[in-house]
């Protein structure tokens, strides 16, 4: 079995390193990455080969984590000619995939999402929707590098269990970042906020391609200010979260992330705190059962 070759939205191949090297993080997308790093302090980005410290990682259901990434997705994904540079965390899709959801931005949320996962079947094409264990392994399915995983479902007792294995203290915990579908506001200030907005910057800053987010809400892909695609980000949230989830397409969901599920159900077994070393092989040796075709079907 072989690994999907990775995404190229994401650091693939990089820990986040403390400054005193106590730990590295593996950094997960869209499993409390952005919590984890703060609340760990790691800042440094340190390629496999250049860190010998520990290294830690967190795990997250897999459907839930799925339904997580699509409104993320629809808000960074960005057609491939528009060049944006300073819009580091734009996610340029390939053509094909990207027409597709374009074609399909206005419609009802059910043929959105089966659309969505057809997609995701056939090609993963963002880090927020990527196979977790990709993260940490090799085209062969070994591990590139051996975290010990930690469950999003139990932060705070994660972090606990990280401040007992690693020797650190961390600060204390200023709330999630991104609870009920709402985007941070991580240091604004009404200064700050006056700020950006006189000079159009931050959120007040204009790009190009409204893309899939704009054509469904306002019924053009034009240009938007980042703070608008923000707002419409979190509509479409609470669409994907208000959406009942039928069983047939939780089934196709669960078996595209066997693997990932697999890893997750017996880390959560062990309460976290386990070793990649200690669970992953077996799982990779066994395999999972193959993508049906009804589950690669829309």
């Amino acid at each position: 079995m072989l690994r999907k070759p990775l995404t190229t939205t994401h650091p693939h191949g990089y820990v986040l390193a403390r400054k005193d090297r106590a730990l590295g993080l593996l950094r997960i997308s869209k499993n409390a990455s952005t919590e984890s790093k703060n609340r760990l302090e790691c800042a440094d980005w340190l390629a496999f080969d250049d860190y010998q410290g520990p290294v830690v990682a967190f795990l997250r259901e897999p459907v839930s984590r799925f339904l997580s990434s699509v409104p993320e997705t629809a808000l960074r994904m960005t057609h491939f000619a528009i060049t944006e540079e300073w819009r580091q965390d734009r996610v340029v899709i390939e053509e094909d995939i990207h027409h597709e959801l374009m074609r399909l931005a206005q419609a009802p949320i059910a043929t959105v999402m089966e659309a969505f996962v057809e997609l995701v079947a056939y090609d993963f094409f963002d880090a927020h929707h990527e196979p977790q264990h990709a993260f940490f392994t090799d085209r062969h399915m070994g591990l590139r590098v051996d975290p010990h995983l930690y469950l999003t479902e139990s932060f705070e007792t994660a972090v606990q269990q990280i401040e007992a294995r690693c020797g650190i203290r961390t600060p204390a915990s200023a709330g999630r970042g991104n609870e009920g579908g709402a985007k941070p506001r991580a240091g604004r200030t009404p200064l700050i906020d006056l700020a950006r907005k006189v000079t159009r910057t931050g959120v007040y800053r204009t790009v190009a391609h409204a893309g899939f987010l704009g054509q469904r809400y306002r019924g053009d892909a034009g240009p938007a200010q980042v703070r608008d695609l923000n707002t419409m980000a979190n509509q479409f949230a609470r669409e994907v979260k208000g959406y009942a989830l039928p069983d047939t397409l939780r089934e196709r969901i669960a078996a595209i992330y066997a693997l990932d599920q697999q890893l997750w159900a017996e880390v959560t077994a062990r309460g976290g705190d386990v070793a990649a070393s200690a669970v992953w092989p077996g799982i990779a040796a066994e395999g999972a059962a193959p993508v049906s075709a009804a589950a690669r079907s829309a």
